[in-house]
């Protein structure tokens, strides 16, 4: 539900913030109750953010955050010029709403505290800057911290775990009603997350968009690690075409032949239905069908450094997920693993990058 560690420590690689490998699910590690519950945020203070955009008034006045008039709203992977970036203009840009995936990966507590210093600087340092940069270039980077929901709620799913991730919904419902109601005035939309992210960022769809006046301001919602289906959905189709708008980009992404366990239980029931998937490089549905290697933009690794492009490969397959091969970068051979669900979005960040901008030139083109 976070970040996987694919490094090469042998070659002086940083490493992502690791998922413990049982997930904390021995019952004696955490509480037997929600209590205490952290203090909800209060989206009319920037603390409440891990991004703003700066034109925004509050923003520049002095603050603790991380959100103030001397921080740089969005910091490029090292190795990327910004010239070889297409960014838009105020004028033509949308706003992005981004969703920080799970960072809760340890400790008796259900819910994230958002005055936590440590694990704010964690959420900055690792899915702000190596996930919500990707859609920087498309416009203003609205990113709230909310109560997340501790990483082994995912695989518990009892009644403690979804009223965790309810809580850590309702802080978010609450962030978008805030930038709705204050910053929004009529602006296009992209909606964002990984994760975690993506889990609630589905909700906020059906609830927001599907259906609703809003989602004419929708140029199109990314959601990448979160399994999600066509029935959850009326008026939303999923994204196949690159320059589509209105519309919704998810995949999962593993290694060539690999069949995830979750999945492959889902796929012995008899209401079993195939998972919804759009191919990051191509931005299309297309199964079977590989991107070709210069189609590829570039990797952003976990140094936060810029890969050379035509480094993936890979195809949607039979069972709605992605399949890559093992990415052409340095040391790319030892990097093989099943899950790449870190990679989710760094393994394309450059491709990502450059279809969010696309979508909202097409987005005010219509309009």
């Amino acid at each position: 539900m976070v970040f996987l560690g694919w490094s090469m420590v042998a070659q002086g690689q940083v490493q992502f913030p690791e998922i413990p490998e049982d997930q904390g699910l021995d019952k004696r590690r955490w509480n037997g109750t929600l209590e205490p519950v952290p203090a909800e945020p209060d989206y009319a203070k920037p603390e409440a953010w891990s991004r703003l955009p700066l034109d925004l008034a509050f923003v520049k006045e002095p603050s603790t955050s991380s959100v103030d008039a001397s921080t740089p709203q969005i910091v490029l992977p090292k190795g990327i010029k910004s010239a070889h970036l297409t960014t838009l203009t105020s004028a033509e840009n949308a706003d992005v709403f981004f969703l920080h995936p799970t960072m809760l990966l340890e400790g008796p507590t259900w819910n994230a505290d958002v005055h936590d210093a440590e694990m704010n600087a964690a959420v900055d340092k690792w899915p702000i800057r190596h996930q919500a940069s990707a859609f920087s270039g498309a416009g203003r980077i609205f990113a709230p911290r909310y109560r997340q929901a501790h990483v082994r709620v995912f695989s518990l799913g009892d009644s403690l775990s979804w009223a965790a991730a309810e809580i850590a919904y309702q802080d978010i419902a609450a962030a978008f009603r805030h930038y709705l109601e204050h910053w929004n005035d009529g602006r296009p939309i992209v909606l964002a997350g990984h994760s975690q992210g993506a889990f609630h960022g589905r909700r906020l769809l059906q609830e927001f968009f599907d259906g609703q006046d809003l989602h004419a301001q929708l140029v199109a919602a990314y959601l990448p690690g979160m399994d999600m289906y066509a029935h959850e959905f009326d008026t939303i189709d999923l994204c196949r075409a690159k320059d589509q708008t209105g519309c919704l980009c998810t995949w999962m992404t593993y290694s060539e032949g690999f069949v995830p366990p979750w999945l492959t239980a889902k796929q012995a029931r008899p209401d079993f239905e195939q998972g919804l998937c759009v191919h990051p490089v191509t931005w299309t549905t297309d199964k079977g069908v590989a991107n070709e290697l210069d189609v590829h933009l570039g990797v952003v690794r976990p140094s936060f450094r810029l890969s050379r492009p035509s480094a993936v490969t890979g195809h949607i397959n039979d069972h709605g997920t992605l399949w890559i091969d093992s990415p052409r970068v340095l040391g790319g051979k030892l990097l093989r693993r099943d899950n790449w669900h870190s990679g989710d979005i760094n393994l394309f960040w450059v491709n990502i990058h450059e279809n969010a901008v696309l979508r909202v030139q097409t987005w005010h083109a219509a309009h």
